[in-house]
């Protein structure tokens, strides 16, 4: 993953939010996205909104009012730990639909200082994905291998598809 760093200056003093860099999440799934922020603003409420500018986002869960999401967006959650300095927001059954940039964000307070925020855009899609690329095992024994794949998917995985070795590589094979 990557990180990076966002800073936003106001009245002399830096305020920040760090959290990860853009995520790909299967479609039905779910993502806990870790934000990180400065001690001092361990009393400030936290939020996460949804949208390409943060000035005009939705809201979709804040820590002062856990169960503010608006209609159809209560898939979201926050949690803050204050001894950490990190609050973390959990979206649940992901939709194609939900793709998009999201904020991290600390109310800073007043009306010359901007709310100290750090973005990263999610992208929900279709797809297939192992839990663990490497797996070993004994010549004439088992493996298993934990496959996770979109709602889209569901029933043709469930029902057409098999998984083959063949070179030292496991590939899906239609029936």
């Amino acid at each position: 993953s990557h990180l990076f760093f966002l800073s936003a200056i106001g009245l002399g003093a830096v305020c920040s939010v760090l959290t990860v860099g853009d995520l790909a999440v299967l479609e039905g799934g779910s993502v806990t996205v870790p934000c990180h922020y400065n001690p001092q603003y361990t009393q400030h409420v936290k939020y996460c909104c949804q949208g390409s500018l943060r000035e005009f986002c939705t809201s979709l869960a804040r820590t002062d009012d856990p169960g503010s999401a608006p209609p159809g967006k209560g898939r979201a959650m926050i949690a803050d730990d204050p001894s950490q300095h990190v609050f973390t927001v959990t979206m649940r059954e992901l939709k194609e639909a939900d793709s998009g940039w999201y904020w991290c964000a600390v109310e800073v307070g007043g009306i010359w200082s901007a709310d100290s925020t750090a973005s990263l855009y999610i992208s929900v899609i279709h797809g297939i994905s192992v839990v663990n690329s490497m797996v070993s095992g004994e010549e004439g024994g088992n493996v298993t291998v934990q496959c996770l794949y979109s709602e889209k998917h569901r029933y043709y995985m469930k029902t057409h598809l098999y998984c083959t070795f063949q070179k030292q590589a496991c590939y899906a094979r239609e029936i």
